[in-house]
C-alpha cells in the first residue's frame, strides 16, 4: 500500500471512514456496514473505527451528517442560481427525494428514524439536519415573494408550508427508497411540485 494512502487514513480518519461507510451502504445496504467490514475495506481494524465513533449508531449519524453536508453544498449552489424561484423550488424538491431504490443517504435516514425511538441524541441529530432544509426553503419562499412570483407569506405561513411539503416529500421518499410497487420517482416529483405550485397560487 502506498505510504500516501496510509497517511491519509491517519490524518483524516473521520472523512475516510464516513466515505467508506456510505460506499458500503450503497453497495450492500445497512447490513454491509459493520465495523469489521469497514475495517477490512479501509485496511485498518474494526476496533480503530470503534475508537473514533463509539458505536454503529454513532457512525450512522455521523455518516448521515457528512452526506448531508456534501448534499447541502450542492443544494445551496442550485438555490443560488440566477433563475426564477419556481425553478429553484423544483430543484429543491428534486434534490430532497432519493435518487432511487436503496439510495444510501435515505437508507441511513430510515435507519436513523427507527433508532431515534430509543435514542434522544439520534433524534436531535435528525432534527438538526431537517432544520437546515427548512431554513433554506423559507429563504426561497421569501425570494419568490420578493420577485412577485407568489404572494408574500409571514413566518407562520412559511413554516406551515414547509411542514406540509416536507411531510409529503418524506412519505414519497420512503416509497421510493424501499422500492414500493408501482412507485416511480419522476411521478412523485411531479406530484410534489404540483402541490407546491398549487399552494403558492401558481399555474400548474
Amino acid at each position: 500500500m502506498p505510504a500516501t494512502g496510509r497517511r491519509k487514513r491517519l490524518e483524516q480518519p473521520r472523512e475516510v471512514v464516513l466515505e467508506a461507510a456510505l460506499a458500503a451502504i450503497a453497495e450492500g445496504g445497512l447490513d454491509a456496514m459493520t465495523m469489521a467490514a469497514l475495517g477490512k475495506r479501509l485496511g485498518i481494524s474494526g476496533g480503530h473505527i470503534l475508537y473514533y465513533f463509539g458505536s454503529k449508531d454513532r457512525l450512522l449519524v455521523e455518516t448521515l451528517r457528512w452526506s448531508e453536508e456534501r448534499l447541502g453544498e450542492r443544494r445551496r449552489e442550485l438555490l443560488a442560481r440566477r433563475a426564477p424561484a419556481a425553478e429553484r423550488l423544483a430543484d429543491y424538491i428534486g434534490i430532497y427525494l432519493p435518487v432511487g431504490r436503496a439510495d444510501p443517504r435515505w437508507t441511513i435516514w430510515v435507519a436513523v428514524y427507527g433508532r431515534s425511538l430509543g435514542d434522544p441524541e439520534v433524534l436531535h441529530a435528525g432534527h438538526d439536519i431537517e432544520r437546515v432544509w427548512a431554513a433554506e426553503l423559507s429563504e426561497l419562499l421569501m425570494a419568490g415573494a420578493a420577485t412577485g412570483e407568489w404572494e408574500p407569506m409571514d413566518a407562520a405561513a412559511r413554516a406551515a408550508f414547509t411542514v406540509r411539503l416536507h411531510g409529503m416529500l418524506d412519505g414519497f421518499a420512503l416509497q421510493i427508497v424501499i422500492g414500493a410497487p408501482g412507485v416511480e420517482r419522476e411521478e412523485r416529483v411531479a406530484h410534489a411540485l404540483a402541490y407546491a405550485r398549487s399552494e403558492l397560487g401558481l399555474q400548474i
